[in-house]
């Protein structure tokens, strides 16, 4: 049922909004918002670094975030674009005091910040909207830094570091008039959660919508 909820979210504002296509996006900006689900990441390793330990992986890269963006055409079918994603999202997960060696205090949330630089090349497929694909960098979970105390035979002092993490994304979708609907995903081999390089993929589905354009 929550599957079913989500995409009616997605789908419905689409065609709420769907109307002839705009044409020749060549030379032109547009300012994009929209909402992404990402659903709970993939990964192959269980050997997990000491960072992971201090939070739950799959809550703090799933979820729902607000979308922001530009995209200017370069030519009819090409555009690049820049977007920042905006979730309120776990940071560090609550644990007992004077856990083994890290003592960590009251479940810790923050505004989430990712940023995404992408290309888009969009194909003539109906009368009425275009297929694109595009692809991608970003650099996801940014403003997750943390410090806390930590105690061992040495002594006290105090542990700093952070979640973010840079990914390739791709993503396919269609697109009539302003509005565009897209699934894709998130990989990465170079984040803090695990001891040993592995795949790190966050999928997503979303929606987007041109609030207007030059």
């Amino acid at each position: 049922m929550k599957t079913v909820k989500l995409t009616l979210l997605l789908i419905v504002p689409f065609f709420l909004t769907a109307q002839e296509p705009i044409g020749d996006a060549k030379n032109s900006l547009q300012f994009l918002i929209g909402t992404e689900y990402r659903i709970t990441p993939v990964y192959g390793s269980t050997i997990y670094h000491e960072n992971a330990n201090l939070t739950n992986i799959d809550k703090q890269n799933a979820g729902i975030t607000l979308n922001l963006g530009l995209e200017y055409g370069i030519t009819k079918n090409l555009a690049v674009g820049f977007l920042n994603s905006f979730r309120y999202d776990m940071v560090i997960a609550q644990r007992p005091e004077s856990n083994n060696a890290i003592n960590v205090g009251a479940i810790d949330y923050k505004l989430i910040v990712d940023y995404h630089l992408y290309f888009t090349y969009y194909f003539k497929a109906f009368s009425k909207g275009d297929i694109f694909v595009s692809a991608g960098v970003s650099l996801l979970n940014t403003n997750t830094d943390f410090s806390i105390k930590k105690v061992d035979e040495y002594g006290e002092g105090f542990y700093i570091s952070d979640f973010s993490f840079f990914s390739n994304r791709i993503s396919i979708g269609f697109q009539s008039s302003k509005s565009r609907v897209y699934l894709g995903m998130n990989l990465s081999r170079t984040t803090d959660y695990f001891e040993e390089t592995t795949s790190f993929i966050i999928p997503h589905i979303g929606f987007s919508y041109s609030l207007a354009s030059l």
